[in-house]
């Protein structure tokens, strides 16, 4: 009896020492299980702090640099507008958006004064692909599609254009070229050109609407690049006539000739004489004259120029006129002309002229262009 007890006492004893064991092993399971999750929190928490210092730092830089644009920006707009040519001015907004976005690959088109072509000024990176002159009408390619739209392009949104648009943009687009971003120079509903970025660096922040910043500062810097060679012409402006003077005529055709070269237009220039306003009466020889230019600019279109280059002589200028279209305008001088009165009825009488066409995309120089129209020979009509 004793010994059964004494068993059954052991007996228990041997199984509380089991449970104890397997809750005990239970237990230090449960505590491993719980150490391997702190120690995933911990290194999830450390990454997210790493992760967060980084985001600190990429904003810190955006932030630094964010505020050096507001140093920088007034800075390239004063350089901008400090240009005063189209040539420099193109040169300046090249400098300006690769300060900006760090692009390296960078041209500029400009607009001609009809509004109708596009001509290449500047590029930069780009030697490979472009080539000047470089002409491209409105409306047509990437280019063309931003002019006529005033649309800012960028390539990545491409796939969003129209079918039609997508197969329009690849008939007529300049070879080898889609600039990631190209933005108008607009002011007022006037194209004054277009920008484009090429290769535009991924660091870069903000470029389209970098771009479309100085492009508007290109476009307003333009138009008082126009407004100030209006000024210096009514500066030197012909009391008779209301024509700008000889002292204009220089340097008006230099710019008229860099336009057929850069958009692939030609370009008629004409002197006129009335005879008439060389008489020895220079009250009615200054009257004649001014019947004479009065009736110039009832006709002359509005991207025509005449000047007063002489007592009795009127230079006219006249953008995209070939020979052609110049003998057309010969006849309509040299037969309405004489014919004009003054109050006593008196006609203007004889009047001259001889001129000289420059072919479209020519790159001609002024000095040699002004000679070759000295030696051609005048055509007269009686008056």
């Amino acid at each position: 009896m004793v010994p059964g007890i004494i068993a059954g006492f052991a007996f228990g004893a041997l199984v509380v020492w089991i449970v104890m064991v397997a809750r005990s092993g239970g237990k230090a399971k449960i505590v491993e299980e719980r150490i391997g999750t702190l120690k995933n929190d911990i290194t999830s928490l450390r990454y997210q702090q790493q992760e967060a210092d980084a985001n600190h730092t990429r904003f810190d830089l955006e932030i630094k640099k964010h505020r050096d644009l507001t140093i920088v920006f007034p800075d390239l707009v004063k350089q901008v507008f400090s240009a005063r040519t189209p040539d420099e001015l193109a040169r300046l907004l090249a400098r300006a958006m690769k300060k900006l976005t760090g692009c390296e690959r960078i041209a500029v088109f400009l607009a001609d004064v009809r509004g109708g072509k596009l001509g290449l000024v500047y590029l930069e990176g780009l030697g490979d692909i472009l080539k000047q002159p470089l002409v491209v009408n409105v409306g047509d390619g990437h280019v063309g599609f931003v002019a006529e739209t005033g649309m800012v392009f960028e390539k990545k949104n491409l796939e969003k254009e129209s079918e039609l648009t997508k197969k329009r943009l690849e008939k007529t687009a300049i070879p080898g070229f889609i600039p990631d971003i190209a933005a108008p120079m607009m002011s007022q509903g006037v194209l004054y050109g277009v920008i484009c970025l090429v290769d535009v660096p991924s660091t870069a922040i903000l470029p389209k609407e970098r771009l479309v910043s100085i492009a508007a500062v290109g476009a307003a810097a333009l138009e008082g690049i126009r407004l100030l060679g209006r000024f210096e012409s009514a500066s030197d402006m012909d009391p008779d006539t209301g024509l700008p003077g000889k002292g204009r005529l220089k340097p008006v055709l230099v710019q008229e000739l860099e336009r057929v070269r850069r958009f692939d237009s030609a370009l008629a220039i004409v002197d006129l004489v009335i005879e008439r306003g060389s008489i020895d009466d220079r009250f009615r020889a200054r009257e004649f004259m001014s019947i004479g230019a009065n009736h110039l600019k009832a006709t002359m279109r509005n991207i025509d120029i005449g000047l007063r280059t002489g007592t009795d002589k009127i230079t006219l200028l006249l953008p995209g006129t070939d020979q052609n279209g110049m003998e057309n305008v010969m006849q309509k001088l040299l037969d309405e002309l004489p014919k004009l009165q003054n109050d006593a009825g008196e006609p203007l009488g004889s009047v001259r002229l001889r001129y000289l066409i420059v072919p479209a995309g020519k790159d001609e120089i002024l000095e040699e262009v002004l000679d070759n129209l000295e030696h051609k020979a005048f055509i007269s009509s009686l008056g």
